[in-house]
């Protein structure tokens, strides 16, 4: 028996599982370390292309798929946004946000921690620098000027819409009973059009082969205006079937179940919120500026055309394959 906390160990079985227990721990953090880099895609990992360029400067600086790897190395709360090409979108203007407000920062001799000089990412120095430019958001004075507020922003206070979704998801590179996912999605989408088979019955078969994500039923979701896919699916009618879809390295095929339309909210319902949403909104827009003009400053274009490039088929395809060559190198236990 093992007994955790003695300090000792009995037998030379016993002592050598922390030799084995460290050498699995190296094996796991090899996987994990190039995991993170390949749920990029390949060009944003591979040796011949981690210099792609994604984002330029007027001053000829650049943002390249590898300096989009290393920063989410730092940044673990951004690592959910790179699955698709608007996500990753959002997270280079973070960093090229990130990176003018350094610029700005020493255009105006700000200091900076002798430590962090050479970080080009700075997040810390950057969000100084924000608070240094951004127009300060006072709270509503009271009761009077939050209903004011209310009075005057209709488009602020609206109940957005959503949507009961039944989803089918594959990776484009995967395939199903030898056929690729997006051309299955669609022979199931045809069939369940005519009456041939259910959705459940697409989103089993689905589980078989993608399990990482739900499938069938995923309840209520709302149809946010910042999430590209969702926002197609707004126009959307109940009974309605969307898809197949490509969004980043993923194929979707969905069915509206239920639909509840955007309605503006009454006064009743707004009023407790109305202070912490004007507050809200004011940052929102004291941000945008900020970016408006630190982007025209400084020059500030990302390519578009890159940055889907990161999600091609062969792009994909070229992960695949390196992460299968990854798993294959891997110690056998």
């Amino acid at each position: 028996m093992v007994r955790s906390g003695s300090g000792q160990c009995h037998g030379p079985e016993l002592c050598s599982f922390p030799k084995f227990n460290m050498k699995l721990i190296n094996t796991i953090r090899r996987v994990a370390t190039a995991l993170a880099g390949l749920t990029l895609a390949a060009a944003a990992v591979a040796a011949d292309d981690n210099q792609v360029v994604l984002v330029r400067f007027a001053n000829a600086e650049t943002i390249t798929a590898q300096d989009l790897s290393v920063y989410l190395d730092r940044r673990v709360d951004l690592r959910s946004a790179r699955r698709n090409a608007w996500g990753v979108q959002t997270i280079l203007r973070e960093m090229a946000m990130t990176r003018a407000l350094g610029l700005e920062g020493d255009a105006l001799g700000v200091p900076r921690l002798a430590e962090r000089e050479s970080m080009r990412f700075d997040d810390i120095y950057g969000s100084a620098m924000f608070k240094k430019l951004a127009k300060t958001c006072e709270p509503l004075a009271d009761a009077a000027a939050a209903r004011k507020y209310f009075d005057e922003n209709p488009g602020a206070f609206r109940v957005p819409p959503m949507a009961r979704l039944s989803r089918v998801m594959l990776p484009t590179t995967e395939k199903v009973d030898g056929v690729p996912a997006a051309d299955w999605l669609m022979q199931q989408a045809q069939a369940i059009a005519s009456g041939k088979q259910k959705m459940e019955d697409a989103a089993k078969r689905a589980e078989t082969v993608h399990k990482f994500d739900a499938q069938g039923d995923i309840g209520w979701v709302t149809l946010t205006d910042d999430v590209q896919i969702l926002r197609a699916l707004a126009s959307a009618k109940q009974g309605d079937m969307v898809g197949p879809v490509r969004e980043g390295d993923f194929v979707y095929l969905f069915t509206i179940e239920a639909k509840r339309e955007s309605r503006p909210l009454t006064w009743d319902e707004a009023a407790m919120s109305v202070p912490t949403r004007a507050l809200n909104l004011c940052r929102q827009e004291a941000s945008d500026d900020v970016r408006e003009q630190m982007f025209k400053k400084y020059g500030v274009q990302l390519d578009e055309s890159a940055i889907k490039e990161l999600f091609s088929e062969k792009s994909l395809k070229e992960s695949a394959e390196n992460q299968k060559k990854l798993m294959e190198s891997l110690p056998k236990q």
